[in-house]
């Protein structure tokens, strides 16, 4: 699935988890979340680096490691006293650093798939489907599907899997297009069900004619 709002193909980016908008505009502004989950991503590598865990002589690496790196804790401290502006030099190119190693790391096209199908399921509810021209309403009007049509909406179902059915009762209302709740559920759980024998759309795969066992 591509990223790319204006591409002509199938998509639908998620909005990462700070900022709000454009996907392509929330990731690259500065948050707070995103400047420490990159901290967190530099502790760990220096972490890493200290335990010398891959190292041949462990021993040896850790020792020297720990001088070094109690040799830049005297500086840092030295530094503190004598010319603060120099710390807060050093406060700020690190921050800079860590926004950098916070950037969002692109989802794969199955993390985008089993998203969207996330998403259905929760437009869905408690309810046992939901109909077409409510499905799309309700994605057109979020920020990282606002640019998709019906027909490419429609695509991307079909493209990840999920049955559309001609006729589908939800409470008191029939006869129109939608998709079963049971349906989105066998597409997020790894055990497969069997296909349901009412007529479908586009979309749903035919069901293979049942074979006796060996």
């Amino acid at each position: 699935m591509a990223t790319d709002p204006e591409a002509a193909t199938l998509e639908l980016p998620p909005v990462p988890a700070f900022g709000h908008g454009r996907p392509r505009w929330a990731a690259q502004r500065i948050h707070p979340r995103r400047i420490s989950l990159g901290h967190l991503k530099l502790y760990g590598r220096l972490r890493g680096w200290a335990r010398a865990e891959q190292h041949p002589t462990r021993g040896k690496a850790i020792a020297a490691r720990a001088s070094g790196l109690a040799l830049g804790a005297l500086m840092t401290w030295r530094t503190a006293n004598e010319q603060p502006r120099l710390l807060a030099i050093a406060a700020g190119a690190y921050a800079i650093a860590a926004w950098r190693a916070g950037r969002p790391v692109p989802p794969t096209e199955e993390e985008l798939r089993r998203r969207f199908l996330l998403g259905v399921q929760e437009l869905i509810g408690d309810r046992n489907g939901i109909y077409l021209r409510e499905l799309y309403d309700e994605f057109q009007g979020r920020p990282a599907a606002a640019h998709l049509d019906d027909a490419r909406l429609r695509s991307l179902l079909i493209h990840c899997g999920v049955p559309i059915h001609k006729s589908l009762r939800i409470g008191d209302q029939t006869g129109r297009s939608g998709i079963k709740a049971v349906d989105v559920e066998a597409l997020l759980s790894p055990v497969p069900v069997d296909t349901p024998s009412e007529p479908v759309d586009a979309g749903q795969q035919p069901a293979d004619a049942a074979v006796d066992p060996a």
